[in-house]
């Protein structure tokens, strides 16, 4: 392969990667308009993610969580910007093949998070979903999953 041929797979390649970007902004913002419509509001303005400057593969972001809580739920007592009601996160995930997955997180209380979740704890709702030695995914039906701690002492010390 030439030097012209390798300069122009390394632009297309980034180029596909900007175009996917774009899309996938499009999309959380159709995502945002629609869940107030159905009568859910996002509980950050913006996705998590997990970013890395040290590690390469933090350069380039494969999962991209949204979290949204129903806008009819009364809010926590405590003032920490939540609602006392599940939260429903959609990922889009380009980790192997492009997936999206709808889950709900629910919790006895959101009244002892002092803020909603920032940017950087995408890991907080990432690894219920990958994280096989710490979880347990039970099948219900039509390819709904129910994903449990497998020790509720390790989660509540972690979550």
């Amino acid at each position: 392969m030439n030097s012209v041929s390798v300069q122009e797979n390394i632009k297309n390649a980034f180029e596909v990667v900007r175009k996917t970007y774009e899309s996938v902004d499009k999309l959380l913002a159709e995502m945002d308009r629609q869940s107030v419509e159905c009568g859910f509001v996002p509980v950050t303005p913006q996705f998590l993610r997990w970013k890395s400057d040290r590690e390469y593969r933090g350069w380039f972001i494969q999962s991209f969580i949204k979290l949204y809580q129903r806008d009819s739920a009364p809010p926590c007592q405590s003032g920490n910007g939540l609602k006392n009601d599940p939260i429903y996160a959609v990922e889009i995930s380009f980790e192997e093949e492009p997936r999206m997955t709808l889950c709900k997180y629910v919790y006895s209380t959101l009244e002892h998070w002092d803020k909603p979740p920032s940017v950087s704890e995408h890991w907080f709702f990432y690894w219920p979903l990958y994280d096989g030695d710490n979880f347990t995914d039970h099948e219900l039906e039509n390819g709904v999953f129910r994903t449990v701690p497998n020790d509720e002492k390790n989660f509540g010390k972690i979550w």
